[in-house]
């Protein structure tokens, strides 16, 4: 997995202080499901990743600092280790809580609005999806050709 570099502090939003990188954006119902699909509105988030990348970030910041501490006991038992430590482990924990609520409505409003536009029962849509290994917009296509027999 290639790492990206660490961001640079830029404006942040104070009710979303976890995320370094810019969010998804997701087009308005209106645009009609298919195109909101070809969008990536439903896909698995980058949050995850994201996530990834703290712990990596982390990794190095605890290196540098290893390298440049001169206390008596060890590094792993500095306030300074320990600071850095807590901080990344915050965000990671904030980004992993918030891709897993990502992930979940994206997976619900999938089943949803397909059952809605095809007019087929939630639960029927649910289970193609647990089986379905293909595309999101290969989903589309089968519930569309096989709507009057499922």
């Amino acid at each position: 997995m290639k790492i990206p570099p660490k961001p640079r502090r830029g404006k942040r939003s104070p009710f979303y202080w976890w995320r370094r990188w810019k969010s998804h954006q997701y087009l308005p119902v209106k645009k009609g499901l298919l195109a909101r699909i070809q969008n990536g509105d439903f896909e698995y988030p980058e949050l995850f990743d994201w996530a990834k990348y703290e712990l990596h970030y982390m990794k190095d910041e605890l290196k540098a600092y290893t390298k440049e501490y001169m206390g008596f006991s060890p590094a792993e038992h500095s306030d300074g280790y320990m600071d850095i430590e807590k901080r990344y482990r915050k965000r990671y924990n904030k980004l992993f809580a918030d891709a897993c609520e990502v992930e979940h409505r994206h997976l619900t409003s999938l089943a949803e609005a397909l059952a809605k536009e095809f007019k087929v029962d939630k639960e029927k849509i649910k289970t193609i999806m647990e089986t379905f290994g293909e595309a999101t917009e290969d989903l589309y296509i089968y519930v569309k050709q096989n709507r009057y027999t499922i």
